[in-house]
């Protein structure tokens, strides 16, 4: 997260790179590419940040039972005026950062196919 001058050290801020073209490549190879990061409170949204913060808590599913998120908007020092950002900040994990969790910290299957490439079916059989 940024420091007190509101910038990320250099080390931090090639991680986060480093981590955001990783998320598009997953995004993309999955067919649901993005191309501007999300804004909060005029803000552009840490996703980096964002991961590590909730994948320190335990992931999406634990800082949710909990309804933790408020406690995580005020290490992002969004406006004030911003009353939204919890919400703000738990759908743009789901949009963007949940499936990657699932398959990169939590290690299960991408369950979710790429286009032209449908999930095989058993063959139906008749039991006549």
């Amino acid at each position: 997260m940024a420091n007190s001058t509101g910038k990320a050290p250099p080390d931090e801020r090639r991680k986060g790179l480093a981590f955001l073209d990783e998320l598009r490549q997953f995004h993309h190879s999955r067919g649901s590419p993005f191309k501007k990061i999300p804004a909060v409170g005029g803000k552009e949204l840490d996703l980096h940040g964002l991961y590590t913060r909730v994948t320190t808590l335990g992931g999406f599913a634990k800082v949710s039972e909990k309804n933790q998120w408020g406690e995580i908007v005020e290490e992002f020092n969004f406006p004030r005026s911003c009353s939204n950002a919890a919400f703000a900040l738990k759908q743009y994990y789901l949009r963007y950062l949940e499936k990657y969790e699932k398959v990169h910290h939590f290690g299960e299957d991408d369950d979710e196919v790429p286009p032209g490439n449908p999930k095989p079916q058993l063959p139906i059989v008749d039991s006549r």
